[in-house]
């Protein structure tokens, strides 16, 4: 078995190789994150027995509207927290087709995709100055990604916030892998 970085793994056989991404987490950050996911969730629980007791229906209407943010960032960070804790993207080529799978907690759907027709395999390099690059590079973010292809038109991310030196190598990999 071979290593680039801290973060992937590779393992080749005869008829295979099989590349494990696990995600990048830190102790400290991960409690960090649990505790602003729980936080979050108590704001949520007290605003929610406030539309009970609540006569107003302005108020009501607003509350509901407030809830529907709540509800989506909940649901952001308990994602983020379960892929820090949890989060490994497999990637095996073998058969001249390339099995993706975004694995949490063993859960996740394996995506298959042929040689044939993937084209334009490439290393995203995110632009230093920009706010949507750094936002998606952030701790509570599942995103970053770092190398992409694209396939039937669509473009395929994987790689999630690599460090550029590591992506490039991997890059080299499977450029290699996947002529």
């Amino acid at each position: 078995m071979e290593y680039i970085g801290k973060q992937i793994s590779i393992k080749r056989t005869e008829n295979e190789v099989s590349i494990v991404i696990v995600a990048l987490a830190t102790k400290l950050k991960n409690t960090l994150l649990f505790a602003c996911f729980f936080l979050w969730s108590v704001s949520g629980i007290i605003i929610m027995t406030q539309f009970f007791v609540t006569p107003d229906q302005n108020t009501k209407a607003a509350l509901l509207v407030g809830l529907a943010f709540w509800i989506y960032f909940e649901f952001r960070l308990f994602k983020a927290y379960m892929w820090r804790k949890y989060g490994v993207e497999k990637i095996k080529l073998r058969d001249q087709k390339v099995l993706y799978k975004r694995d949490v907690a063993g859960r996740g759907k394996i995506k298959t995709y042929e040689f044939d027709f993937i084209k334009d395999l490439r290393v995203l390099i995110p632009k230093e100055n920009s706010f949507a690059d750094n936002m998606s590079n952030s701790y509570w973010s599942v995103a970053g990604e770092r190398l992409a292809f694209d396939y039937y038109g669509k473009e395929i991310k994987f790689g999630f916030q690599l460090e550029p030196a590591d992506a490039e190598a991997l890059y080299k990999i499977l450029k290699k892998q996947i002529r």
